[in-house]
């Protein structure tokens, strides 16, 4: 970057600034992404199914009537770019204030590094050593292999989630069933199964039941609600906070605004240390 006379130009305001507007704009990514759900969901887009078997047994199933758009994997895809191109440019930024220089030493090699394990990160320490060790302390700090739970780290959740949809494809999206109310007439509906806290596909099971005989469903003796929401379609629980085994940060929606919270914070933080390593 020059100035107009030629001279270098080693003000980081454009890139902060820039760095800005890609937050902002990952922010619009996820809340166009919830309001394109919100209308998927107003045109009733799934029906509940009831099928009595001979031997009394009933079983409540989900049918599809509209597929989940497309379009909701790809703002998905949209959002963990601009994320994780945010880091890469917040780093980059740092190295410009840190050493007034613009474009910084070893620019071609800087990449926000996000390691699972101490071996790949000492694997790849030589493209930092242009940078004061206070920042590659910090960043070696906030890595997901020492975080206390690496399946919630947001670097970690952000850097398994965009691989995905960069090297492979937009992720799948499905219906994940995250309440069931059930209330049935205790001596003609028996519950046998009750699906909660799981992905449910078009077709699957959301309750088998048994009836007496001599009887039908009917609003007296049986009432069922269930209530969705988005998550990935191979979305797995795992331990979080106080043990407990559920989907890391709760829906896609947590997930998503924590990992935009967690990059934000990452760059504000890095960007205030870089300016005081260059005071000194």
């Amino acid at each position: 970057m020059t100035t107009p006379s030629g001279a270098p130009d080693v003000s980081a305001d454009t890139e902060v600034r820039l760095l800005t507007a890609r937050l902002n704009r990952a922010r619009t990514h996820y809340l166009d992404f919830a309001e394109l759900w919100a209308a998927y969901l107003e045109g009733h887009p799934h029906s509940i199914a009831r099928e009595i078997l001979t031997d009394g047994t009933v079983t409540i199933r989900l049918d599809r009537v509209a597929p989940i758009p497309a379009e909701l994997s790809i703002l998905l895809g949209e959002f963990l770019y601009e994320m994780r191109a945010a880091l890469d440019n917040c780093l980059y930024t740092a190295a410009v204030i840190a050493s007034g220089q613009n474009p910084p030493p070893g620019a071609e090699r800087l990449e926000w590094p996000i390691r699972t394990d101490q071996t790949q990160w000492k694997s790849q320490a030589n493209r930092y050593k242009h940078l004061p060790a206070e920042l590659t302390e910090a960043l070696e700090a906030i890595q997901p292999y020492n975080a206390e739970l690496p399946a919630w780290n947001c670097l970690a959740i952000l850097h398994g989630l965009a691989r995905f949809d960069r090297h492979r494809s937009p992720w799948p999206l499905a219906l994940f069933l995250v309440k069931t109310q059930l209330q049935v007439q205790p001596d003609v509906v028996e519950p046998l199964d009750v699906a909660c806290n799981r992905v449910i596909h078009p077709g699957e099971t959301l309750a088998t039941l048994r009836l007496s005989p001599g009887h039908v469903l009917s609003p007296t003796n049986f009432d069922f609600h269930v209530e969705f929401d988005v998550d990935l379609a191979d979305i797995e629980p795992s331990e979080g906070p106080e043990g407990l085994h559920v989907r890391p940060w709760g829906s896609l929606a947590h997930r998503l605004q924590s990992v935009h919270r967690a990059v934000t914070e990452y760059c504000d933080d890095l960007l205030l240390l870089a300016a005081s390593c260059r005071k000194h």
